[in-house]
């Protein structure tokens, strides 16, 4: 009850404009510069921050491996997520399934994207210069925030993105919608309360927003 009241408050004061620094969750990404994750979403890291700074989630970005020691030690309010890639899909993973989560430590989550996928994603979607990869971040970082395996009807969680979706892309004006904002507040208040979500709910192959839909 009470989060979902803060989460009517913070919609509130979005509608409303700007909502202040301090009032803003902070989660730390980790971006590993020793494969290529930095090399294909590095360029989205920007609009990803501003996509999430409006709805009340300050990304604050690191560049290397997760650190292990550091996760052991570090404060559970503030939610730590990583990034790596691999060159192809696990054995486990789903068809169209560009990357799966695990649960690191108690208050990690490293999020593995499979890097032939992607590079197909992004090479479908070349008319979107910049703004796909922002998305691609902005998507999968919103699917560990919330911790459940699930897609939204419209906006930025759909499981593929329509034309008219990908123009919104362009001129940055695709957005979550208010239930993605409420499960991402609510994941992220469970992770700062130490308790991370249990593995069998973390979506275990997420399939990035609109890989065939460049196809439809």
């Amino acid at each position: 009850m009470h989060i979902r009241l803060a989460t009517v408050v913070l919609l509130a004061t979005l509608h409303g404009g700007i909502i202040g620094a301090a009032e803003k969750t902070r989660v730390d990404i980790y971006i590993n510069d020793r494969d290529d994750s930095a090399l294909l979403l590095g360029p989205g890291k920007v609009l990803a921050s501003g996509i999430f700074d409006e709805i009340g989630v300050r990304l604050i970005w690191h560049s290397g491996e997760l650190p292990m020691a550091k996760i052991a030690r570090r404060d559970a309010s503030v939610p730590v997520f990583a990034i790596r890639t691999v060159e192809h899909p696990l054995e486990s993973a789903t068809s169209g399934a560009l990357a799966s989560a695990r649960i690191v430590g108690s208050t990690g989550t490293e999020i593995v994207v499979y890097k032939d996928r992607l590079q197909s994603f992004l090479a479908d979607h070349e008319s979107l210069v910049g703004a796909a990869a922002g998305y691609v971040l902005a998507h999968e970082l919103a699917h560990v925030m919330q911790g459940v395996a699930r897609h939204s009807e419209s906006g930025i969680m759909k499981a593929n993105w329509s034309r008219d979706d990908r123009k919104a892309m362009v001129i940055h004006k695709l957005t979550f919608t208010a239930l993605d904002i409420e499960l991402i507040h609510q994941g992220l208040a469970a992770q700062r309360m130490g308790r991370p979500t249990e593995p069998a709910n973390v979506p275990e192959n997420v399939s990035l927003a609109g890989f065939n839909s460049a196809k439809r």
